[in-house]
This record gives C-alpha cells, structure tokens and sequence, in this order.
C-alpha cells in the first residue's frame, strides 16, 4: 500500500511479539478477522482509526510509539506553517466533515507524547 502504512503494520507486529501474541490471539482479543490483522500488519490494509485507538490503548503505547514522524528540528516549518496547511487542507470542508476531522483530532491527541 504505501510507506505508512508499513511502517504502522511494522511496529504493531513489534508490540505483538513483545507481549507473546500470535495474529490469531490479538485479532481474538481485539474481535477482529485474522487476515484483516495481518494485511494491515503487513501493509497491505490500513487500519481503521477504531482499531488503531485499541491496539494502542491495548498495548498500553501512545500513537507516537507506532506512528513514525519527523523530529521537529530547528530546519523544520514552525508551528503556525503546520497551521496554515491545516486550514488549507480544511477550507473546502463541509460542516460535517470539520466536525468528523474535530472528533478524529479530539481522539487522537491524548495519545500522542509531547
């Protein structure tokens, strides 16, 4: 699928080891279909924000555990360039989609480290 998806499919498969869980007792445990898991492990699927939410949550991780970023170095765009794109990304959205993207946000952040 692409890179992303990868390298989330990549840590999750990590986390699972570490805890000693074969596929079929993590799809069990998170009421999932086996190959749903392990297409999404190997980057084939995404998964779904839901599923994302409980296998972090499940794993006792935060999103910046299996999520790769960039360290925000001083060459990096600051604070109000990543703001600017938001609203740019944002602009055309309906009333319904913001408030889907709020709510994405609003789950989102809490397990992200600072």
């Amino acid at each position: 699928m692409d890179d992303l998806s990868f390298e989330i499919g990549k840590n999750i498969r990590k986390y699972r080891k570490l805890k000693g869980l074969t596929l079929e007792k993590l799809a069990e445990i998170m009421e999932t279909d086996t190959n749903y898991l392990g297409q999404c492990e190997r980057g084939e699927r995404r998964f779904s924000l839901d599923k994302l939410v409980d296998l972090i949550e499940y794993f006792g991780i935060t999103a910046n555990d299996i999520i790769p970023y960039n360290d925000l170095s001083e060459n990096s765009p600051n604070k109000n360039v990543y703001i600017d794109e938001i609203n740019a990304i944002l602009k055309d959205c309906s009333d319904n989609q913001l408030a889907i993207v709020l709510n994405i946000l609003n789950d989102t952040i809490p397990y992200l480290k600072k």
